[in-house]
């Protein structure tokens, strides 16, 4: 066991690719451990009744492609698109994705993340900020259960992935801008991301980046060869998947040693 071990927290596969694929290889190649973990299966990401085991030979691609080979799953089901009923509605209850990880308690999830945190004994954790980059339910809870998880068991410091909102207008669209569409905002913030101002933690992963797009595409069902992603010229992809963002609480760690990391932007 090491403290120097940094764990990323998703909520859905794919979801590590696209946000942090190049922070990983670029952790993993400057010897930190690397230790991904899933909130859900993403079981809701089609319609295919294996979708499930779809997304976990798929995950097990992209962390070969990541150089990640701890890959961890909490179990919790995937919420889908919308958002559970506001508590006290009439619609409390309705909701069909119940048992999705959006609903479920913050603290028992925060239990359940904090036992890796403290079986690898983590430097720090990897989770989104506040509106989960773009709103969907899961990635909001995973803003909350990891913040949680780290109080539990006293890791220091939660790196928040983000996007910086202002980059992403001077470029090729983003996957997240076609998901942050998608998202009933009924109840969430509709803003996408993060102010540049407020960005704690830029890194560049231009040396990365041809495997973090291998490792996209190794998600076959979610960003297909016809995806936008896929679609973009290499100097494109650059431009618009070459940089990963971070907010940050708690003192500089991991991501911080990173020779490319820079602060904002």
């Amino acid at each position: 066991m090491t403290v120097d071990t940094a764990v990323f927290f998703h909520a859905h596969p794919d979801d590590e690719a696209i946000f942090t694929g190049g922070t990983m290889m670029a952790l993993a190649e400057a010897g930190v451990g690397v230790t991904l973990v899933f909130a859900t299966g993403g079981e809701l990401g089609g319609d295919d009744p294996q979708m499930a085991s779809i997304r976990r030979t798929e995950t097990e691609w992209s962390a070969g492609v990541l150089g990640v080979t701890d890959v961890r799953w909490l179990g919790f089901r995937d919420s889908g698109m919308t958002l559970p009923p506001r508590a006290g509605s009439p619609q409390e209850g309705t909701d069909q994705s119940a048992e999705g990880f959006a609903n479920q308690n913050v603290a028992s999830a925060a239990a359940a993340l904090g036992r890796v945190l403290d079986d690898v004994g983590a430097g720090c954790v990897v989770g989104y900020d506040e509106v989960g980059i773009y709103g969907h339910p899961d990635h909001v809870a995973v803003h909350r259960v990891a913040h949680a998880a780290a109080t539990l068991v006293g890791c220091p410091t939660v790196y928040e992935a983000t996007v910086d909102r202002e980059y992403l207008h001077f470029v090729e669209s983003h996957l997240v801008e076609e998901a942050h569409r998608s998202v009933d905002l009924g109840l969430v913030n509709s803003m996408l991301g993060t102010p540049s101002v407020e960005i704690d933690l830029t890194v560049e992963v231009a040396a990365q980046l041809a495997r973090k797009r291998a490792a996209m595409a190794a998600h076959s069902s979610q960003v297909p060869a016809h995806s936008s992603a896929m679609r973009l010229a290499r100097a494109d992809f650059g431009d618009v998947y070459g940089l990963e963002w971070y907010r940050r609480s708690g003192p500089r760690s991991l991501l911080d040693g990173l020779s490319s990391a820079r602060a904002g932007w």
